[in-house]
């Protein structure tokens, strides 16, 4: 798990591990959960590197080697801010009105702004979207980046899909995505 990590409920009994990294939701890069089925401790092949042999770090309360002690008090913070909102369960409805925003705006804008994700099987944490006029794109992401419109960064999208994205992860508040959905319909008004 990644970008998805801490943003809703998971019953963590389906899985017989769940190998989640943090620098999404919970913490910063470096810093990795690991939560395992206790009947696979122990199971380990003779070829496994000892870092991925789960029984030691079991023996050792997880302190086999020294841990990111900064980016685990992170996480710790995180938590503890997780469980102040209600929990998972009241953290996804905020990400889920978040992502409804933002998608119904782009699924509203007469094909002016497109998502190439099919409907049921969209993030609720990056929401990737296009231009039906690509060659506006350069312009939207330069515009977006402007201090009047609050510097909205980093919403050009990955090498391999292109267009933009925007992430939306736990910590981006439902203020910032009503002014990227502002900004949008204003974009369209503007060049459409």
């Amino acid at each position: 798990m990644s970008s998805n990590f801490c943003s809703k409920p998971v019953d963590v009994s389906k899985f017989g591990l769940i190998y989640a990294g943090t620098q999404k939701n919970v913490g910063p890069s470096g810093v990795t959960i690991v939560i395992m089925r206790k009947d696979l401790v122990g199971n380990a092949q003779e070829i496994t590197p000892v870092m991925f042999d789960y029984k030691i770090h079991v023996e050792n309360n997880s302190l086999y080697n020294t841990p990111p002690c900064y980016g685990i008090y992170m996480c710790g913070l995180v938590f503890e801010d997780l469980l102040a909102q209600g929990g998972l369960k009241e953290v996804e409805k905020k990400n889920i009105k978040k992502a409804h925003i933002l998608y119904d705006a782009i699924d509203e804008s007469n094909g002016f702004y497109r998502c190439p994700v099919e409907k049921s099987v969209r993030s609720l944490m990056n929401v990737p979207f296009t231009l039906e006029k690509s060659d506006l794109e350069a312009e939207f992401i330069k515009e977006a980046a402007k201090e009047k419109n609050q510097k909205m960064i980093q919403l050009k999208g990955q090498r391999s899909v292109g267009g933009m994205r925007a992430s939306i992860y736990n910590a981006m508040p439902l203020a910032d995505i009503e002014k990227l959905v502002a900004f949008m319909k204003d974009f369209q008004v503007r060049h459409a």
